[in-house]
């Protein structure tokens, strides 16, 4: 953690269709945990599951994106979007216009 400001925050949005189907999740909150437990407050995991029993978060559309992001501006050195097709669309378009208010080149985006 030296290489990294005092500030570092990695933050994690990820999506699964559901617990069952998801791949990685006990990791994510077991990341979690031990942030919790160790007092640390540099990992922040947004998990959206799009059938559950409990609230769901709004779909990634170039609203919400902004919503999320733009409270973050100045302070994002990369941002990575790995997804389906049209994740990865919607991502690039609205990035692609948030660049200035969020103050990011485009090579600071990346779009797997």
């Amino acid at each position: 953690m030296e290489m990294y400001d005092r500030d570092f925050v990695f933050h994690l949005y990820c999506a699964f269709q559901d617990r069952d189907q998801a791949i990685g999740l006990e990791l994510i909150e077991a990341l979690e945990s031990i942030n919790q437990k160790l007092g640390l407050s540099n990992f922040k995991a947004i998990i959206r599951l799009s059938i559950t029993a409990g609230p769901k978060l709004p779909r990634w559309t170039p609203s919400y994106l902004e919503e999320q992001l733009t409270p973050l501006a100045g302070k994002i050195k990369r941002i990575w979007v790995c997804g389906p097709p049209s994740l990865n669309q919607t991502c690039d378009q609205a990035l692609a216009k948030l660049t200035a208010t969020l103050q990011l080149t485009p090579d600071q985006i990346e779009i797997l």
